[in-house]
């Protein structure tokens, strides 16, 4: 019978870094030691070596050298993870256990894809993501569109450790760059930036740990000229999304939950004559670091409506009257998008940015499409079969 320790899954790894707050544009660098990052399962087998340059923005991980087996591994229950910051010209190192039984379940979890209209794992990813000084974040993701928070940890500085000193070490295959400036220059960052780094400047952890962690009691509602949502996909500020299937809408509609500020979301709909229809819009316009949206506006909004809230707010269980309403107006000729927080009487504007919509096919989930097959119909409209 299989058990956290013993059971196989076909799983994978990647990996993400915080971006540069002061300079939008520029990339923050950090850089994995070739060598020391391993996974080990509970009987302390190596089940994963990797390394990586960590070129993804926080919370979208991007895929290492290395990884485990591609047919199958047991999942891991320890991490070594090692690597550089350039903006903080430290070495980091981090040995932590992993949540197994918490891993177990989440990979366990059957779920369906909307890009290939096939029943496939709901998690099948770890994300590790790097914020400053030395502050972790690891995820499970899945190419189901569900990605959620499985624990921070607290790395520690490897002293004495150096980029020309690591080089020195053994044969290595990928060397650090030993001219940090130069370095932090390749990433875009503009001359004020590093002349800012110089004089002491470290970004912020708390933006990441704390300040878009934050959750409020809301749920979605679609309203214009929509008769009925079929599938939500929601993308929020701590990078957590959740894929709600037509078989899961009831729930969704009831259940009462907490979930950080909405980033993004993508819906499936059908219009007031029956026709079907797909919608993604963000709630951000502008960046605050490279590929992460500035969440002030959303911000201001919901501590307007619901107040203030603090990471500890984060284990209250909300009621039917502490919930509001991301309440997303769809106009006539479907283009026209706005968006407000409403709860009660009140009623405050969300910023919409980017906007695309698609009519679609009977059934069908994207643009050109054609009607998927009656199988693939009832896996939509029932949920994925269980184990």
């Amino acid at each position: 019978m299989n058990s956290p320790q013993t059971a196989l899954f076909k799983w994978d790894v990647n990996f993400c870094k915080y971006g540069i707050d002061i300079d939008p544009r520029a990339g923050a660098r950090v850089s994995t030691l070739s060598s020391d990052n391993i996974m080990w399962d509970s009987e302390g087998l190596e089940v994963a070596r990797f390394y990586s340059g960590m070129g993804a923005s926080w919370g979208l991980g991007s895929v290492p050298m290395g990884g485990p087996d591609r047919n199958g591994a047991k999942l891991p229950q320890r991490l070594l993870f090692s690597y550089y910051d350039y903006l903080e010209d430290r070495f980091y190192q981090l040995k932590t256990d992993l949540p197994l039984q918490r891993l177990y379940e989440l990979f366990s979890l059957p779920g369906v894809s909307r890009d290939n209209y096939k029943a496939r794992p709901k998690f099948q990813s770890l994300c590790v993501g790097v914020a400053p000084l030395g502050n972790i974040m690891i995820w499970a993701a899945g190419y189901t569109d569900n990605q959620i928070e499985l624990g921070t940890y607290r790395a520690e500085v490897l002293e004495g450790m150096t980029p020309k000193k690591y080089n020195a070490e053994g044969n290595r295959f990928f060397p650090l760059r030993e001219d940090r400036w130069q370095e932090l220059s390749g990433g875009r960052a503009k001359p004020e930036t590093i002349e800012r780094i110089k004089a002491g400047w470290v970004p912020d952890p708390s933006y990441y740990m704390r300040r878009i962690r934050v959750k409020f009691p809301w749920r979605f509602k679609l309203t214009g000229d929509v008769s009925r949502v079929t599938d939500v996909l929601s993308y929020e500020a701590n990078t957590e999304s959740t894929a709600y299937g037509t078989w899961e809408m009831d729930s969704y509609q009831t259940i009462n939950q907490l979930h950080a500020l909405p980033e993004a979301a993508k819906f499936w709909f059908h219009d007031l004559t029956g026709k079907r229809h797909y919608l993604w819009l963000r709630f951000w316009k502008r960046e605050r670091a490279v590929s992460e949206a500035d969440m002030t506006e959303m911000f201001t909004a919901f501590e307007q409506v619901l107040g203030k809230r603090t990471l500890e707010d984060n284990s209250f269980v909300p009621g039917d009257t502490d919930m509001a309403t991301v309440e997303v107006h769809v106009g006539d000729d479907f283009q026209t998008i706005t968006a407000n927080l409403v709860k009660g009487t009140v009623r405050v504007p969300l910023p919409v940015g980017r906007t695309q919509h698609f009519e679609l096919e009977p059934y069908a989930y994207w643009s050109g499409n054609p009607t998927p097959p009656a199988d693939v119909i009832k896996l939509f409209q029932e949920g994925p079969p269980k184990s």
